[in-house]
């Protein structure tokens, strides 16, 4: 059976260097970019891997990646967006926990009314909460706020990732939803990432991969599944991890999974 490739986003799969012919990225605030000799790589791979992107982002912050590997002949075959609260095929996302009330739980939040750092709401996000402040001070310490005054904690999640803090069902992250997706095949695929909500799932996999720049735990955790930690975070590093895996895990089977409903 055909081997997943998991590839985290930001500061994994998309930087923040523009090179020529590059895939440009738009965010609120800046852009990133997906190199092309990363498309070139990624182009040999899925012709022995299903690519699976995970990523804190949402569908709207997420298509112009997926939009820009398809025109280039790249196949995305599934998705895990708002870190693990929605997941599915491109054309067939789902939420993680259909019951959680996105819009009632923004009414109880806004009618709290507390004390603490001024934010604004991101409403791309369809299966989470997701609250932007001004900086990353700001966010953690509405994140504790937050964590300290709702007393659900089996309800709800609290996670911090820079400017944005996250409220999700309690069970939905990145591994959850990957179990999901990928049933039995979770456990045998291949990734990268770097960042700490990534940590979940690199521990778990066959054959994680991630930068020397990444945080301590994740590169520890890495290693104790013999994976594979590259040169420090950038397009050339991203290149050489997928070049690596390439090598070590390139023969397989090539016949690939369709990510159709009935088969979730």
């Amino acid at each position: 059976m055909r081997r997943a490739l998991i590839l985290d986003l930001d500061f994994t799969l998309l930087h923040l260097e523009a090179v020529p012919d590059a895939i440009e990225v738009p965010g609120r605030t800046r852009s990133a970019w997906v190199a092309p000799r990363t498309v070139e790589i990624l182009g040999d791979l899925q012709t022995k891997f299903d690519i699976v992107v995970a990523t804190a982002r949402s569908w709207d912050g997420t298509q112009w990646v997926v939009d820009g590997l398809q025109n280039r002949g790249v196949e995305v075959a599934a998705l895990v967006l708002e870190d693990g609260a929605r997941w599915g095929a491109p054309h067939d996302l789902r939420a993680f926990e259909p019951s959680f009330e996105v819009e009632g739980w923004r009414a109880r939040f806004d009618a709290q009314k507390m004390d603490g750092p001024q934010f604004e709401w991101q409403f791309d996000f369809c299966s989470c909460l997701v609250a932007r402040c001004e900086n990353g001070e700001a966010s953690e310490i509405l994140r504790q706020k937050w964590a300290q005054q709702w007393s659900e904690a089996d309800r709800i999640r609290f996670f911090r990732d820079g400017r944005k803090v996250y409220a999700l069902p309690a069970h939905a992250n990145k591994w959850s939803a990957l179990q999901r997706l990928l049933g039995a095949r979770a456990a045998g695929a291949a990734g990268v990432g770097d960042g700490d909500n990534d940590l979940v799932w690199l521990a778990k996999i066959g054959f994680p991969a991630t930068f020397a720049d990444a945080r301590p735990a994740v590169i520890q955790a890495v290693r104790a599944q013999g994976g594979l930690v590259g040169a420090a975070g950038g397009h050339e590093a991203i290149a050489g991890l997928l070049c690596g895996l390439n090598r070590i895990l390139g023969e397989g089977e090539t016949e690939k999974i369709s990510y159709c409903r009935s088969e979730f």
